[in-house]
């Protein structure tokens, strides 16, 4: 079977943060927060699966060049070290979107299949993309004498579209006592004093009045928490319920508040991830992704590229984050003038042209029955929905599922014609002819005797010779704030945040002492500690920075039998010489003989 997944890593270029402040990142928000509004809105959301993410701002003008030189997209301020008044100058003060139109936005989100859209307030820039009582902001410091925020508000209320806001709460470059400028403000954490004054004067007060003048918000979308305390994390959730009783707050306000997850940026998942739900609620984790290369914000040599090679990648994105029990948020970064190029409005179209054909399987749809899917599965009542990418051979198989399938069909043939298939218990095997495989992501539905479906026990289990193998593809992350590699069947970004777990769950039959291997391409400089119920066992890299390979560690485990669950955790951060490189592929543990 060939479901390919040759998806490109553009993410190197892109900035991002994975440290994040408090002793948990989520779930620190109070059952009681969940109110009837909030519940709604979270069915809402859950049902929606996809949303346009847009990040514009001042950092568009530069188009990802400062004198004459390459430099980021929306982190350009920062990267080029760029001073508050000459930012003021060539960015803020010219940048005039002319040429926004918010029934076009609105369009091209409606045109997508998209349900809701979350556009940048403010930036870490910290300019503010409406009037606000703050002078530094698009109608008043600019010059530009319209609310492009209210123009879309408007559109959006009229046309049923669900609008959500990002605001950065932490970092805010244009002010003192805001977090991230040190080459104006001498370090990039504040003042405890100074923060405080930034964060209730500008922060809070911008909150209240993007809640409080834009008619019904959707979500506020924060970012970046690594000086906010909890009491201000508090403040600000305080504050938006206040004004907007049903908006959603992400999980990056910081210290474990809000009402969902959210992933590392371009974050994936080995495993469905269920750990956020309530017994009587749904609540998905979020990730996102752009459209655009080279950064989210607008950059010439970034967001007006043809994706057209990447389409069936956005596509298997979006089904492999609903497979998993996320939601999805797509970015586009418009012209300084306020288009939205051609080539991203393209690369968003092909989902839209897909869910038209495809929707039942994305829209509301549960995740896959299965913890560890082999690829991209769906699921809803009575129904197992399957997602091959670029499918080419003729059978399709899955081991896993125990119900009985009564029978098999695409979902794009609108006759239903019933595919041939072989079940014998968990493996199944299904037959899809030339005709009826589809461009791009083809979705073989199952229909199946029992309402959910029966799987099979996935449960580690030790093998016969005593070894125990902890791969990272069998694995669940205690956080959102790590990545996973498909491909390599490796980690992404694991290392550079303490409280990033990697969690297995096994079962031991033959109970004594292991040695352990590992395998993963870091140094001496990077350590993490192996969690058994009964003991820890700190683990070195002790490699070639950028080389994946087995490695024998000091030390060993005793295991006694029955049902385990083993965590693995950074101790120290991967240096900055790792970032980005280092991979985890996992953990191999070998009986001793007594």
């Amino acid at each position: 079977m060939s479901c390919k997944n040759n998806k490109k890593d553009d993410t190197i270029a892109v900035d991002y943060v994975t440290e994040t402040i408090g002793d948990v990142d989520f779930g620190k928000t109070k059952m009681s927060d969940y109110t009837p509004e909030i519940r709604e809105n979270m069915k809402k959301l859950y049902e929606d699966k996809f949303g346009l993410f847009v990040h514009y701002g001042p950092y568009a003008q530069l188009e990802g060049e400062w004198q004459g030189k390459e430099g980021a997209a929306e982190w350009i301020m920062r990267r080029s070290f760029i001073p508050v008044t000459a930012y003021e100058k060539e960015a803020a003060g010219k940048f005039k979107p002319e040429k926004f139109n918010a029934k076009d936005w609105v369009d091209i989100a409606e045109n997508a299949g998209m349900k809701f859209i979350v556009l940048t307030a403010k930036h870490h820039d910290g300019f503010a993309m409406y009037k606000s009582k703050h002078p530094y902001n698009l109608y008043d410091f600019a010059g530009f004498n319209r609310d492009i925020l209210k123009e879309l508000a408007e559109e959006c209320k009229e046309r049923d579209m669900k609008l959500g806001f990002y605001y950065s709460q932490d970092q805010d470059w244009h002010e003192k006592g805001g977090a991230g400028n040190d080459w104006d403000f001498g370090s990039v954490i504040k003042p405890a004093d100074e923060f405080d004054a930034y964060f209730r004067e500008k922060a809070v007060a911008q909150i209240n009045e993007l809640t409080t003048n834009y008619g019904d918000i959707f979500m506020v979308w924060f970012d970046t928490p690594f000086q906010i305390t909890d009491a201000q994390s508090q403040m600000m959730m305080d504050a938006v319920k206040e004004n907007q009783p049903g908006a959603l707050v992400n999980a990056r306000l910081g210290n474990g508040y809000g009402h969902f997850d959210v992933s590392i940026d371009n974050g994936t998942t080995p495993s469905v991830s269920k750990a956020t739900w309530l017994s009587d609620l749904k609540v998905p984790w979020q990730t996102h992704e752009s459209v655009t290369k080279n950064g989210w914000g607008y950059t010439s040599r970034g967001a007006e590229l043809d994706r057209s090679e990447d389409y069936s990648d956005f596509i298997y994105s979006l089904c492999r984050i609903v497979g998993n029990g996320g939601v999805y948020l797509l970015n586009v970064a418009p012209r300084p003038d306020g288009t939205i190029p051609e080539s991203q409005v393209n690369s968003i179209n092909a989902i839209g042209e897909w869910l038209k054909v495809n929707g039942e399987a994305i829209y509301g749809a549960d995740p896959s029955p299965l913890k560890f899917p082999p690829y991209a599965i769906t699921s809803k009542p009575g129904k197992v929905y399957l997602h091959y990418k670029d499918l080419e051979e003729d059978q399709v198989k899955l081991s896993g599922i125990l119900s009985k399938v009564n029978k098999a069909y695409v979902l794009a043939d609108t006759s239903k014609q019933s595919l041939t298939f072989k079940q014998d218990n968990e493996l199944l095997s299904v037959t899809v002819p030339d005709n009826l495989k589809q461009p791009r992501v083809t979705v073989v539905v199952l229909e199946i005797e029992d309402k959910e479906a029966k799987v099979i026990d996935e449960t580690i289990q030790q093998k016969k010779n005593g070894t125990i193998n902890l791969p990272v593809l069998k694995c669940e992350f205690a956080i959102r704030r790590i990545s996973y590699d498909y491909d390599k069947k490796v980690t992404h970004r694991w290392g550079e945040n303490t409280k990033q777990g990697l969690i297995w769950t096994v079962n031991i039959t033959e109970p004594g002492v292991f040695k352990i291997i590992s395998e993963d391409s870091g140094d001496d400089g990077f350590t993490y500690n192996l969690i058994t119920p009964n003991e820890t066992l700190e683990l070195n890299a002790k490699g070639t920075i950028g080389e994946l390979t087995k490695k024998e560690q000091e030390g060993s485990i005793t295991l006694s039998k029955g049902l385990h669950e083993i965590r693995v955790y950074p101790k120290v951060k991967t240096s900055k010489k790792t970032k980005h490189s280092y991979m985890f592929k996992g953990l191999e543990l070998v009986l001793l003989e007594e």
